[in-house]
C-alpha cells in the first residue's frame, strides 16, 4: 500500500512540475502574456518630478510671504515675499507645496502642486491659498 501511495504521490508531482515548466515555456513565446495594458497617453500632464512653471496670483491687497518648494523644506523655508494685488510666476515640480507662510515662518495654508495645476491663487484676505 505505502508503495502504490509514492507512485501515486510521485505521479501527482511530476505533472504537476511538468505543466508548470510548459506553462513557463508558452509564457515565454506567447507575445501577449503578461496581458497588455492599457496605455494612455496624455501629452498635456507632465511627468513627476519635472519642472514647471505656474503663475501665482495675489487678490490680497497687502504683501504675503509664501514658500514654494519640497514639502520636506518647510521645516526651514526660503521665503519669498509677493507684492500685493500682483501676479507673479512660480517654478516648482510636482508634488512640492505653495503655502502661506506667518511672520514667525509657520504654514498657514497650503496647496500641493499636481501635473493638471496651472495657477495658484491667494484669496482677498491672505488666508487661504487654491489651485487652478
Amino acid at each position: 500500500m505505502k508503495t502504490i501511495s509514492k507512485l501515486y504521490l510521485g505521479l501527482v508531482v511530476g505533472m504537476f512540475s511538468v505543466s508548470t515548466v510548459y506553462s513557463q515555456d508558452e509564457a515565454s513565446l506567447s507575445p501577449t502574456y503578461p496581458p497588455a495594458k492599457a496605455v494612455v497617453n496624455n501629452p498635456t500632464a507632465p511627468a513627476s518630478n519635472t519642472d514647471m512653471t505656474i503663475t501665482l496670483k495675489n487678490s490680497a491687497e497687502k504683501p504675503v510671504a509664501i514658500f514654494a518648494g519640497p514639502k520636506e523644506e518647510i521645516r526651514d523655508p526660503k521665503l519669498k515675499t509677493v507684492g500685493g494685488l500682483s501676479k507673479n510666476t512660480l517654478y516648482v515640480q510636482v508634488n512640492d507645496v505653495v503655502c502661506l507662510m506667518t511672520d514667525d515662518k509657520k504654514p498657514r495654508a497650503c496647496a500641493v502642486i499636481t501635473p493638471a495645476v496651472t495657477t495658484v491663487e491667494i484669496n482677498t484676505s491672505a488666508t487661504t491659498i487654491a489651485t487652478k
